[in-house]
């Protein structure tokens, strides 16, 4: 989205003295060509230079705000969630570090954590459409599409709607198990420019992020019937197919996707997670090494090029990938177990423990997690 370049103009705003207890020319000429190879898309450089003002001034909120636009730049939401935090700690009150660490989470799916930041949003600018969006998107994947529902609904009243609301609002159904109206929706949308397998194609993502695989299956398939070379078409199918644990038809899609788009980075990246569930370790490799080299922030991918390493004794190796994995999703349990495996392999028995440890928190948290929702339900304690 291209709010999460909104921090750049609050960093500029503040960066009429990015040094303090330091030469103010050093620290002016290193920020500004930090700011400069940011803008122009040098990103190492951009990095390097923000890292060498924090260095001599930890507490520089212009650099930790340019760091984190940075960083979720390039996709690395996890590194950009931590120095918005950190801008946050310093100054609270930036409501555009707010929204820009709203946007971080959303981009990593975090629905619940990105919700109370999108929330003070809307409270703020009740008429906001985009805060509304936010707001109704947070809740309809974080499982309360009726909360949903009521937000989206005046968006789309109306005469000529905006069209994503149209279909955030048909998600919104589907996800409370009110398909007619899912079904009345996306026929609304469906009416406009949308061609027969466009129209399919949003109804079977609609239909995936609601979970109901079969509907979505039969929504792809009617989209390849109406258009085979439909953009993406194979690749979301074999991803439904992964999902209904029909490996061998999702493979199939998912090379026909790669071979339709041999730059598809997320087909490969499916293709190859997909192998090494299969204990098909090698070839799930070779898909994986070429998703990572297009898309090189992605957790996922080092945790299943780690996983494959681990389960081929390669613990060396394994270790490297999932130390970047935990880097950057510090969030899942999944990769710091597998870590500890494998640094228990190399004889890093203190190492591989501290890791457990943190699997045990993270477990620890989301069970606590739990229990506040169920009390906050009533269903805790109750008499």
């Amino acid at each position: 989205m291209k709010l999460l370049a909104s921090a750049i103009a609050i960093a500029l705003l503040l960066s009429t003295n990015p040094g303090f207890g330091m030469d103010a020319d050093t620290a002016k000429h290193t920020f500004e060509a930090a700011t400069q190879a940011l803008n122009s898309g040098d990103y190492p450089a951009a990095e390097t230079g923000f890292r060498k003002v924090l260095e001599l001034d930890p507490r520089n909120v212009s650099a930790l705000a340019n760091l984190g636009v940075l960083y979720a730049k390039t996709h690395r939401y996890g590194k950009a969630i931590e120095a918005y935090q950190r801008v946050l700690r310093i100054s609270p009150q930036l409501r555009a570090i707010q929204l820009d660490l709203g946007l971080a989470y959303l981009k990593q799916e975090d629905y619940s954590h990105a919700l109370p930041y999108f929330r003070q949003m809307h409270n703020r600018s009740p008429s906001d459409h985009q805060a509304a969006m936010l707001l109704a998107t947070c809740l309809t994947f974080s499982g309360h599409p009726e909360e949903g529902l009521s937000l989206l609904k005046p968006l789309t009243e109306a005469e000529d709607p905006d069209p994503a609301a149209l279909y955030l609002l048909g998600v919104a159904y589907a996800r409370a198990g009110k398909a007619q109206q899912a079904q009345d929706i996306f026929a609304k949308l469906f009416s406009s420019s949308a061609t027969p397998a466009q129209a399919n194609f949003l109804l079977g993502h609609a239909y995936y992020d609601a979970a109901q695989f079969r509907e979505a299956e039969q929504a792809y398939q009617a989209v390849l019937q109406a258009d085979p070379a439909l953009p993406g078409a194979h690749r979301e199918l074999g991803k439904v197919y992964i999902s209904l644990q029909q490996n061998a038809e999702a493979e199939k899609q998912l090379k026909q996707a790669i071979e339709a788009d041999p730059q598809d980075a997320s087909a490969f990246y499916f293709l190859g997670a997909l192998m090494v569930q299969s204990q098909r370790y090698q070839e799930g490799l070779s898909y994986l090494e070429k998703a990572q080299s297009m898309t090189p922030d992605s957790w996922a991918t080092y945790f299943y090029m780690g996983k494959a390493q681990l389960q081929q004794h390669d613990t060396a190796a394994a270790v490297r990938l999932l130390r970047q994995a935990t880097e950057m999703n510090p969030e899942d349990a999944g990769s710091f177990y597998l870590l500890a495996r494998a640094l228990r392999s190399e004889g890093h028995a203190q190492e591989a423990d501290a890791a457990m440890q943190h699997v045990v928190r993270l477990h620890t948290s989301s069970l606590d997690a739990e229990k506040h929702a169920l009390k906050d339900a009533g269903v805790v304690g109750a008499r």
